[in-house]
């Protein structure tokens, strides 16, 4: 096989695991790297400064094999993310909703100190992360928190962010944490033609922010809102708004649709935004709101 610009690195470790060797001599630390799944060998040179022709070369001249004992003594640890330095790690327990509880919070705090963690970091994604771990302490921290990690990074549906809505909010005019729950629990870590984020507001404050996410749910008093496509990164895109409203059970209907639909029509590394603006969003509409009220 070979290898191009536009295989990703996952795809070019699983097809030769010696090539992690070649990755780590050019100061890509690409094994367990959560990122590497999506990244493209063109977009990791980039990334990295390096040069994409030397890289593909020395990928393609490598014989087939395992990788080296030292650099599988180096793979990125479970759950980890490989910090600025190069040799820390930051690990994100998975919060669902943000919401939480003193005693985790100390177990959070504990672990932070008895690994002399950098930094403790509320992330966007009302997560906490514990920053600055040695790779050594990576699977022990998690071993003592006894958490699952978050999936804060690759091709799958990372977090569904909420607002206190009427759990605990007095504007709050739809159940924003019941349903954020119930979508966290089905779709948490589904993996996707490119990342997914979900946000659900319980009034027109939209304090988690849905329009900038892949699929935005906001309450009203007559129901919720359902919008699709937002995003906030590089290329920011408000989200199309599809549905008004919709029951509880209308909008987890929708949702499912949509998800399934971009399972099966999106290009690796295409948003869901990026897909509606290739297609249309009439022909889009068309093609997931069938029963749904819009």
């Amino acid at each position: 096989m070979k290898f191009t610009r536009d295989m990703t690195v996952g795809d070019v470790l699983k097809a030769n695991p010696r090539t992690a060797d070649v990755f780590r001599s050019m100061g890509m630390h690409c094994l367990g790297c959560p990122s590497a799944t999506g990244e493209s060998i063109a977009g990791a040179a980039r990334t990295h400064g390096i040069s994409e022709e030397e890289l593909l070369e020395k990928l393609n001249a490598v014989e087939i094999g395992e990788m080296s004992e030292e650099t599988r003594a180096l793979a990125q640890p479970r759950g980890a993310v490989l910090q600025r330095d190069k040799t820390t790690y930051a690990i994100v327990p998975h919060m669902p909703g943000g919401i939480t509880n003193s005693e985790t919070l100390r177990k959070i705090a504990d672990v932070a100190d008895r690994y002399n963690a950098a930094a403790i970091k509320c992330t966007s994604a009302q997560r906490i992360a514990i920053v600055g771990l040695k790779h050594e302490d990576v699977e022990k921290a998690w071993n003592d928190l006894q958490m699952e990690p978050a999936h804060a990074v690759g091709l799958c549906i990372r977090s569904i962010k909420i607002c206190p809505a009427t759990t605990f909010c007095k504007r709050g005019q739809q159940d924003a944490v019941g349903l954020g729950l119930e979508l966290d629990k089905k779709y948490h870590g589904m993996d996707l033609p490119s990342k997914f984020k979900m946000a659900v507001s319980g009034c027109q404050n939209s304090c988690s922010e849905p329009a900038v996410r892949d699929i935005g749910i906001m309450g009203t008093p007559k129901g919720y809102v359902v919008m699709v496509g937002g995003n906030a990164g590089f290329k920011p895109r408000l989200g199309d708004r599809i549905a008004s409203q919709l029951e509880p059970d209308q909008v987890l209907e929708l949702v499912d649709k949509i998800i399934n639909w971009y399972k099966k029509n999106g290009k690796r590394n295409e948003r869901i935004g990026e897909l509606i603006d290739r297609i249309g969003l009439d022909k889009f509409k068309q093609e997931v709101l069938g029963s749904a009220k819009a």
